[in-house]
């Protein structure tokens, strides 16, 4: 009898809508052994993320609730994964704010970077232990953006050069930083893969539907990062054309 087929669960924060719902309902059709856990804060706008998901056929998603701002909820969702599957093979860090729009001040710089870059911190060391507990290729996805990169910040030849708005690309630059930490922390085990990807300037809530590609489009490359095999590359900062540079 053939032994029944290994359920690689994932977790993807900010899942209710813009490039996390598209990342979980690409990794939910396309992969049928894969168990997608879509948090969101809002207990209503994650389980009806969920129940569209569900009224495709699409069967292996399920909602948690998850407010990436609070210790307490963060904890809570992660123990509610532990107690329901025991172990986590996936983490995509996708939840993130711009704050496109009104005045910046201090107020606006603590609050990009706490979700930014402090909550997937606590995220990420709350999701180690069962990460720990995958017989698989372990892999984190953080989603960033090429804006964050400094060699292309400093190219005037390049389209990032004269983009403005510091809080949001700083904290994502932070954010790479953060990531490069865990690359090296892990550095030494070959079965973790630990990757940035950006999705590039999909037209999202995030920016108030200002961008230029479909969510969709930014997708594929979280997909492709959180299906890495033990071959896979670790310690990589691309989107869905290549390289970027750090």
């Amino acid at each position: 009898m053939a032994s029944a087929p290994y359920i690689h669960y994932v977790l993807v924060t900010g899942a209710n809508q813009g490039i996390g719902f598209e990342t979980a309902k690409k990794l939910a059709t396309e992969y049928d052994d894969y168990h997608v856990i879509m948090t969101g804060r809002r207990k209503d706008a994650i389980e009806d993320a969920v129940a569209k998901l569900n009224a495709l056929g699409l069967k292996n998603v399920e909602a948690v609730v998850m407010d990436v701002l609070s210790d307490e909820s963060i904890h809570a969702a992660i123990k509610q994964i532990d107690q329901a599957h025991g172990r986590l093979d996936v983490l995509i860090n996708n939840a993130g704010i711009s704050r496109t729009s009104g005045p910046v001040n201090r107020q606006t710089w603590l609050d990009i970077y706490n979700t930014n870059v402090a909550a997937v911190e606590i995220i990420t060391d709350a999701c180690i232990p069962l990460l720990k507990k995958s017989q698989v290729t372990k892999r984190i996805v953080n989603v960033t953006t090429n804006l964050a990169s400094l060699k292309r910040k400093l190219d005037p030849t390049t389209f990032q050069h004269k983009v403005e708005y510091p809080p949001y690309s700083t904290s994502k630059t932070a954010l790479n930083m953060l990531t490069a930490h865990y690359v090296v922390r892990y550095e030494d085990d070959p079965t973790w893969k630990i990757n940035l990807t950006c999705p590039g300037f999909c037209a999202t809530n995030l920016n108030g539907f200002a961008g230029f590609d479909d969510p969709a489009s930014g997708a594929v490359n979280s997909v492709r990062l959180a299906t890495l095999g033990p071959d896979g590359p670790t310690g990589t900062f691309t989107d869905k054309d290549g390289v970027v540079e750090w």
